[in-house]
């Protein structure tokens, strides 16, 4: 069942909001798990992530075109969705929009150009203003996504885009590791079922929408894995940073599996209903 099927009233869209808002939540955990070592728990930026979700929730049901494709889906491709699109979009905003010192960045997260950073401003944000109407533009991408191996292509392409992305951030300074770069292709390809199974009522999916909600999925699963299971330090910081200590680390853990089972849970009832 999708979460508003046309009702734009408050209480239509409350489903949809709720489903953003627990993205951006699942999202500022694994991030505050992630690099609070260096920075220490900031609660005022925790909830960053949740409010840019809630944003781009709301430009989808502006847009007339998408707005339908939006909402039709179910709770749970939603949640994927509007987790692609705020990881890619808050990538742009760090990198061509932020201003912020980079001496504590092993990896620098304003945009460099093969590790030499862009030191005009003026040019980081045109190119960022360029790369968001690209992101958006893949939106409106509307052939009709149906069978099982179009679904597989997609997943693995995917993977390759956010494999890039990472590569021409990470590359210049980690090295290129030609294994590694397939694993987001290889982790959509296994999990490439999963969407499938979801479509409500078998009813195609839009292939702009699809693109983002495997974003989604790819950093559900590979971050979790990372964060939580080889317990990475985030490679983004200079490694001779001293440490902090917070006690909050695993109570983030917590949260993330409380709303992992809570998705789980949601496919489940929604695979269901749409049976």
């Amino acid at each position: 069942m999708s979460p508003a099927a046309g009702d734009l009233s408050w209480a239509g869209l409350l489903p949809a909001v709720a489903a953003a808002a627990l993205s951006g939540l699942y999202t500022s955990a694994w991030g505050a798990f992630k690099d609070s070592p260096w920075e220490g728990y900031k609660p005022r930026t925790f909830p960053r992530s949740i409010l840019f979700s809630l944003g781009i929730l709301g430009l989808l049901v502006a847009v007339p075109p998408l707005r339908e494709r939006v909402l039709a889906l179910d709770l749970v491709p939603l949640f994927f969705l509007v987790m692609g699109l705020e990881r890619f979009l808050t990538e742009l905003y760090k990198g061509c929009f932020r201003d912020e010192p980079q001496d504590k960045y092993f990896v620098p997260s304003e945009l460099h150009l093969l590790g030499r950073p862009v030191p005009s401003r003026a040019v980081r944000v045109g190119a960022g203003v360029v790369l968001v109407a690209a992101v958006f533009a893949v939106l409106f991408l509307a052939a009709p996504v149906t069978a099982y191996w179009q679904y597989l292509v997609v997943a693995y392409l995917t993977g390759l885009l956010v494999s890039g992305g990472g590569a021409w951030k990470d590359a210049p300074f980690e090295g290129f590791h030609y294994l590694k770069f397939h694993r987001s292709g290889l982790v959509l390809a296994i999990a490439s079922p999963f969407f499938y199974w979801l479509r409500p009522g078998g009813d195609p999916v839009a292939l702009g929408i699809l693109v983002y909600m495997n974003g989604g999925l790819e950093r559900f699963l590979v971050e979790y894995y990372k964060t939580y299971i080889q317990r990475n330090m985030s490679g983004k910081f200079r490694p001779d940073l001293p440490r902090v200590e917070t006690r909050r680390r695993e109570e983030l853990h917590v949260l993330a599996w409380v709303l992992i089972v809570g998705v789980v849970a949601v496919a489940l009832f929604e695979a269901g209903a749409g049976s």
